[in-house]
């Protein structure tokens, strides 16, 4: 069971993160084009590349704990706690700042205000 919990958390982990990894390329296509972007999107830009390591590290340490077979319940749910803690915090910001800037497009197409 916590071979199969932490498989899905990696899973959806690292879908999230090349989410981001994608809607951040979408506003750094956005910036390059002259259009002036809030700080912390910009922030979010230049921490781009922690998107590709954070699920690398995550691999990582749960194929550590796979072949360690320890049956510490502790370090498993660390592990999930870790990747989600990492979710929260440089995934969901990159994420909202991204369609906090797509949707002023939509607004200004469709006419809503």
């Amino acid at each position: 069971m916590k071979t199969l919990t932490s498989v899905l958390v990696l899973g959806v982990f690292g879908s999230s993160c090349l989410l981001a990894w994608a809607m951040l390329g979408l506003m750094s296509n956005v910036k390059s084009a002259g259009r002036a972007v809030p700080y912390f999107t910009d922030l979010c830009i230049f921490l781009r590349p922690v998107l590709i390591v954070l699920p690398l590290v995550a691999l990582a340490y749960y194929l550590w704990l796979w072949f360690r077979k320890e049956e510490r319940v502790s370090r498993w749910m660390g592990f999930v706690m870790a990747t989600m803690t990492a979710l929260i915090v440089f995934v969901l910001p990159a994420m909202s700042t991204s369609y906090l800037l797509i949707i002023d497009q939509v607004k200004m197409v469709t006419g809503v205000h």
